[in-house]
Parts: C-alpha cells; structure tokens; sequence
C-alpha cells in the first residue's frame, strides 16, 4: 500500500513538471494582443470582418501573435444572427452571441507554433465562409 502510494505521488510528480517544465510567465516580453473581429452576412456567406488596426476591413483576417503572447479576440456581432468564435487547437469556445452589437472575447496563450483555424460552427457558416487563421510565430 505504501509503495503504491509513493508510485503514485512520484508519477504525479514527474507529469506535474513534464507539463509545467515549457511554461512562461507573462510580461514584458509577452504583451497582450488584441483582436477585434465582427460578424458580416453577404448573400449567402458569412463572414468574419477585422475592426481596426491592420485587419480593419479584411475578410476573414489572418491573426499573427507570437508563442506565448496573450492574445485576446473580441467578436462583435454585426447582422443579428447566432455567433461563435472557435479555435479548437487551443480548446477554446466564445459564448454565443445572438444580437447585433452584442460581443464576446475569449483570452488564451498560444503554447505552440503554427497555423489554426478559427471559426463559426453555427448554422453551417464555417462552410458559408465564416473562417479564418490565427498564425503563432515562434519567438
């Protein structure tokens, strides 16, 4: 019984620094980035439109950050339909946001490099457009 327990608290000790041992602490040398996204409905596509900065304007914006940055995405809802933001590589999911003006923003830390898919998976309008990329940048 005793062995057992120590097996068990060394293993918990060993994964414990495993998935701690990458970890950084924010600050300075990772600045929160900010976002801004709104919902847009062209015809039959739904989109994702930048608001101000670089990506005012751009459908379905490409979002560079560096690895271990802050990031946060703020999604605006502009035509009164139900919306998300998801980027599942990262486990993350907005609340829904079902009236015109109405926001959300998801916060997270990008812990790996690399090119992910960002989407809405409501009422099919990932496949009526709504996507995009958020591109992590190794440092």
């Amino acid at each position: 019984m005793a062995k057992t327990r120590i097996w068990s608290l060394s293993l918990f000790g060993i994964l414990f620094f495993l998935i701690t041992a990458g970890a950084r602490a924010t600050g300075p040398d990772h600045p929160v980035v900010s976002y801004t996204l709104t919902s847009e409905m062209k015809g039959e596509k739904r989109l994702f439109v930048g608001a101000g900065g670089k990506i005012q304007g751009r459908v379905n914006p490409d979002l560079f950050v560096n690895e271990w940055d802050v990031v946060e995405i703020t999604l605006i809802n502009g035509d009164n339909l139900n919306h998300h933001i998801a980027i599942p590589n990262f486990h993350i999911l907005s609340e829904t946001v079902s009236e015109k003006g109405k926001k959300t923003t998801i916060t997270f830390v990008p812990f790996k490099s690399g090119g992910f898919d960002y989407y809405c998976l409501l009422d099919n309008h990932r496949t009526l457009g709504m996507e995009g990329k958020v591109v992590v940048v190794r440092k």
